[in-house]
C-alpha cells in the first residue's frame, strides 16, 4: 500500500521525480564502473594456483649499480628449493627476449620467456591442448597462447607444427609447438612489467641457442618466482637466502644483496610505490562523494518539495494516520525513487562501459562478469541510501503541527533552511574540490607527455632491427642503415641497445680518476648519430665524434649537463677531454662531448645522470630510431617500409612512435586523469541539477512576491540578485573550506612524483568560474521564464 500511494506522488510530482532519478542514475552508473575497474584491478593474478603461497623473488642492493630491483641471481631460485625443500615448493626463472618468429607465410618480431619447464605446473594456467608437464622439457619445443596460434596458424590446433624462431647470430630455427594455453588473463607471471607481455614461452633447454646463461651465478638479471611450502612465512626464506648467496655468490654480490620477496596476490596493487593501490582509492572516495553529491541533492530538494506537501499530510493526519506509518509511507518513496534510478543504471551499464573502456584505455568488465555478490552489496547499497535519504525529511514531515499542516506552513522553527543550505554547502565543497583535482591531474599528466624530456619526440619512431651481435652482423646492419639514410624522408636515423621506455642497460658507478667519490650514472649505449636524430642539445665537445667521420675512438664517452656537475665541473666545456673512470678504477674512459640533460625513463623520478658508450664496445643492438619530416607522414613510413623490405627481406617491420612509448610509462596516471574528467562532468551535472531544482521549487514557493515586486518596477537583474544572493553566500564560504582541501590532497598526490606541476592560483580560479557560470546561469534561466509570466496571474489565489 505504501509503494502505491509512493508511485502515485511521483507522478504527480514528475518534473522533480526526473530531476532526482536522473541525477541519482548518473552516479549510480559510475559506482558501478568504478566497482567494476576495483574488481578487475583485485581479479590481476586470481587464476594462479595456489596464488597465496607464490612470491616473486626480487633484490634490495646496496649498491644500485649492482643489479636491478626487479630481477634476482639466475641460480638462486633453483638452488633454494634444492636446498630447502622444507620452505620451497617450487621455482620457476624467466629471462625475456624478443626474437623474430615466422612460418611459411608470416614474420614477426614477438615477445619471448625462456624459462624452467615447471611454468605449467607450478602456475596452473589453462591449456587447451598438450601435457602441462612435459611441454617445455625437450629441447626446440615451444608454449604458445592460443591467440599466437591463431596468428599464424589460423586456429589453435597448432601441437605438432612448427614456428620458425631466429636467434641473436641470426640462426634459424624449427621450433615444434608442444601445448596451446587459453588466452591468459591478467597475471604478474607473463605480464611483470607494462612493457612485458609474454605469450611465446621456450625451454631452459635452448638457452645457449639464444645466448642466455640463467644458471649462473654471475647472471644478476633474471626474473625469478618462489612457491613457497604451506604455511611456511616468507620471513623464514631470508637467512637461507643469505647463505646460499654466501655460499655461491660472489662476495662482492653476496654483501650487497638482500632478498626481497613480494606477494604475487598483491603485487600489481603494490608495485610501482602503489600507484594502482591508490588510484583504486582516489577513485573509490571520488565515487562515494558523488554519489553522496546525488543523494544530498534528492534529499535537498524533496525538503524544498514538503512546503507543498504540507497540506497532504495534515489531511492524512485527521484522517488518522499515525506517525510510523505516515513515516514509512514517505521513506517508501525515497526507496521507490532510489529502486528506480538503480534500475536505470543497470540498464545505462551495457551502453555507458564501453565508452568508460575507451576513455579508460582499460577493458571493464560486462555486468555478466561481475560476481554475483556485487551484485548483492549493490542492492543493499540502494535500499540503505533510499532509508537515509528519506529518514529525515520523513521525520521531519511526520512530527509537525496538524494546525499547521492545513495551513501549508512549518511550526515553529521547524523550518529546514539551515539543513538544506548546510547540504547546498557540502555539495558545492565537493564539486569544488573534484574539479580542482581533475585539473591539476590533467596539468600533471600533460607535464608528462608534454614536459621538456630533453630530446623532441614529435615526428621520430623506432623499429626493433634483427639482432646479429657478431662483427659481421654489426657491420650489415650499418650497411642497412647507411642505405636508410640515403632516401629523402629519413631525417636522421640511429642504432641504439637503448631508448627512452626500454633502457636495457643498468646504473654504473664512474669517478674521476683523482677522486675517490663515485657518482651512479645511467648508461646508454648507441651509435654517434643519437643525439643528432633525438635533437639533443650538445653544450659542449662531440658525440663520440664528428657524424661525418668514419671512425669513433672506443674509449670516448658522452654524458649529461646532470653527469659533469655531479663529476664537480663547473662547466660543460671544462670536462671535455678529462679522463673518468668507470667500476674499480681500471678502465678509464675520455669525455668526448656534454648534452643538456635528457629522460630516457618516466618522471615519476628525476632526470637521472647519464653516460653513453659508442655500441661497438659491445657489439650490442637493439633498436633503430628514425626521424621523419613532419609533412606526408604516412608517405614516409611507406618508403622506409619498401626499402627496408629491400634490405631485410625476412624481418618485420614494426613500428612504435617515441609519444606511444612515452604514453606507456604513464597508463595507470592516464586512466586517472580520464576517469577525474568523468567525475568531473558528473559532478558538473550533479550541481546543475541541484540549482535547477532548488531554484524552481523556490520560484514556485515565492512566485506571488515575483509577482508584487514586477509590478512595483523590480528589474529581472534585481530579482536575480535577491535569489542568488544566498546560493552566492554559500559557494563562497563553500570555496573557503575547499581550497584548502583540494591543495592538501593535491600537494600529498603530487609528493609522489620527482617532477610535479606547480599549484598556482589559476589551478583554484578555473573550477570557481565554471561553477560559478553553471549556477547563475541555470538559475537565471528559470528566474527570466517565471518573471515573464504576467504579473497579475501570478498574484491569483490558487
Amino acid at each position: 500500500m505504501n509503494f502505491k500511494i509512493a508511485w502515485r506522488n511521483l507522478f504527480k510530482n514528475k518534473y522533480y521525480t526526473l530531476i532526482n532519478v536522473f541525477g541519482l542514475t548518473i552516479s549510480l552508473v559510475f559506482v558501478l564502473l568504478i566497482a567494476s575497474y576495483v574488481y578487475q584491478a583485485h581479479q590481476v593474478n586470481s587464476s594462479v594456483k595456489n596464488l597465496d603461497n607464490q612470491y616473486i623473488l626480487q633484490s634490495k642492493y646496496q649498491d644500485p649499480s649492482m643489479g636491478l630491483p626487479l630481477t634476482t641471481i639466475g641460480a638462486l631460485p633453483k638452488t633454494l628449493k634444492e636446498d630447502y625443500p622444507d620452505l620451497v615448493a617450487n621455482y620457476y626463472r624467466m629471462d625475456g627476449i624478443t626474437c623474430v618468429v615466422s612460418n611459411d607465410e608470416l614474420v614477426y618480431e614477438e615477445s619471448a620467456a625462456i624459462g624452467d619447464s615447471t611454468f605449467l605446473d607450478m602456475f596452473g594456467f589453462e591449456l587447451l591442448d598438450g601435457d602441462a608437464k612435459s611441454a617445455l622439457t625437450a629441447p626446440f619445443s615451444v608454449v604458445i597462447t592460443e591467440d599466437i596460434a591463431v596468428k599464424y596458424f589460423s586456429n589453435t590446433d597448432a601441437v605438432g607444427k612448427n614456428l620458425s624462431i631466429r636467434n641473436f647470430d641470426g640462426q634459424t630455427h624449427d621450433f615444434t609447438v608442444t601445448a596451446v594455453l587459453k588466452s591468459l588473463e591478467d597475471n604478474s607471471v607473463t605480464q611483470l612489467t607494462a612493457s612485458m607481455n609474454n605469450k611465446i614461452f621456450l625451454p631452459l633447454a635452448n638457452q645457449e641457442y639464444f645466448g642466455r646463461n640463467i644458471d649462473s651465478w654471475e647472471n644478476q638479471y633474471i626474473v625469478g618466482f618462489i612457491e613457497l611450502q604451506k604455511n611456511v612465512n616468507p620471513d623464514q626464506l631470508t637467512l637461507p637466502i643469505k647463505n646460499t648467496l654466501k655460499k655461491h655468490a660472489e662476495e662482492s654480490i653476496s654483501s650487497n644483496l638482500n632478498p626481497d620477496l613480494k606477494p604475487l596476490n598483491s603485487y600489481y596493487l603494490a608495485d610501482n610505490n602503489g600507484a594502482v593501490s591508490k588510484i583504486i582509492n582516489a577513485l573509490t572516495l571520488t565515487a562515494f562523494f558523488l554519489l553522496l553529491m546525488a543523494v544530498i541533492n534528492f534529499i535537498n530538494i524533496s525538503m524544498s518539495q514538503s512546503l507543498n506537501r504540507l497540506k497532504e499530510v495534515g489531511v492524512r493526519k485527521i484522517m488518522g494516520i499515525n506517525k510510523i506509518q505516515l513515516g514509512a509511507e514517505l521513506i517508501s518513496e525515497y526507496i521507490l525513487i532510489v529502486f528506480i534510478a538503480s534500475l536505470f543504471a543497470l540498464l545505462s551499464y551495457p551502453i555507458v562501459a564501453p565508452l568508460f573502456s575507451s576513455v579508460m584505455g582499460k577493458e571493464v568488465f560486462s555486468l555478466r562478469e561481475l560476481p554475483f555478490s556485487i551484485f548483492v552489496y549493490y542492492f543493499i547499497g540502494v535500499f540503505l541510501v533510499g532509508v537515509l535519504s528519506g529518514l529525515y525529511p520523513a521525520f521531519k514531515l511526520s512530527n509537525t503541527n496538524v494546525i499547521y499542516d492545513i495551513k501549508g506552513k512549518f511550526s515553529g522553527n521547524t523550518s529546514n533552511a539551515v539543513l538544506k543550505k548546510s547540504l547546498l554547502f557540502f555539495q558545492f565543497v565537493v564539486a569544488i574540490v573534484v574539479l580542482t583535482m581533475s585539473i591539476v591531474i590533467s596539468k600533471q599528466v600533460n607535464l608528462f607527455l608534454n614536459g621538456d624530456l630533453g630530446f623532441d619526440k614529435n615526428f621520430l619512431f623506432t623499429v626493433q632491427v634483427p639482432r646479429d651481435w657478431s662483427e659481421q652482423g654489426l657491420q650489415h646492419i650499418e650497411t642497412v642503415q647507411n642505405e636508410l639514410k640515403t632516401l629523402p624522408q629519413v631525417e636522421g636515423i640511429s642504432l641504439s641497445y637503448d631508448i627512452p621506455g626500454m633502457i636495457g642497460n643498468g646504473v654504473q658507478k664512474i669517478k674521476k680518476i683523482d677522486q675517490e667519490q663515485t657518482i651512479d650514472v645511467q648508461l646508454i649505449s648507441s651509435d654517434k648519430y643519437f643525439a643528432d636524430t633525438y635533437k639533443i642539445p650538445l653544450l659542449a665537445g662531440k658525440f663520440f665524434s664528428d657524424t661525418n667521420e668514419s671512425s669513433t675512438d672506443l674509449s670516448k664517452v658522452v654524458i649529461s649537463k646532470k653527469t659533469a656537475e655531479d663529476l664537480g665541473y663547473k662547466n660543460p666545456q671544462e670536462a671535455i677531454g678529462k679522463q673518468i673512470a668507470l667500476v674499480d678504477g681500471t678502465f678509464l674512459t675520455t669525455i668526448s662531448g656534454v648534452t643538456d640533460d635528457f629522460q630516457p625513463t618516466s618522471m615519476h623520478s628525476n632526470s637521472p645522470a647519464i653516460l653513453w658508450f659508442d655500441l661497438k664496445n659491445s657489439n650490442q643492438y637493439r633498436f633503430f630510431s628514425i626521424r621523419i619530416p613532419s609533412a606526408n607522414v604516412s608517405q614516409s613510413i611507406k618508403a622506409i617500409q619498401e626499402k627496408w623490405k629491400a634490405l631485410l627481406p625476412n624481418s618485420p617491420f614494426e613500428i612504435k612512435f617515441l609519444d606511444e612509448r612515452i604514453n606507456e610509462m604513464y597508463v595507470t596516471e592516464l586512466q586517472f586523469k580520464n576517469a577525474s574528467k568523468i567525475a568531473t562532468l558528473i559532478s558538473v551535472i550533479i550541481v546543475a541539477l541541484s540549482i535547477i531544482g532548488l531554484t524552481s521549487l523556490t520560484v514556485n514557493q515565492r512566485i506571488k512576491e515575483i509577482g508584487i515586486r514586477r509590478v512595483l518596477g523590480a528589474s529581472i537583474q534585481q530579482i536575480i540578485r535577491i535569489f542568488a544572493k544566498d546560493f552566492i553566500g554559500i559557494f563562497t564560504l563553500a570555496l573557503l573550506v575547499a581550497s584548502p582541501v583540494a591543495y592538501y590532497l593535491m600537494q600529498n598526490w603530487l609528493d609522489n612524483y620527482a617532477v610535479k606541476t606547480s599549484l598556482n592560483a589559476p589551478i583554484f580560479v578555473y573550477p570557481v568560474l565554471a561553477l560559478l557560470f553553471v549556477i547563475i546561469t541555470f538559475m537565471s534561466v528559470i528566474i527570466i521564464r517565471a518573471t515573464l509570466i504576467n504579473p497579475v496571474r501570478n498574484l491569483r489565489d490558487e
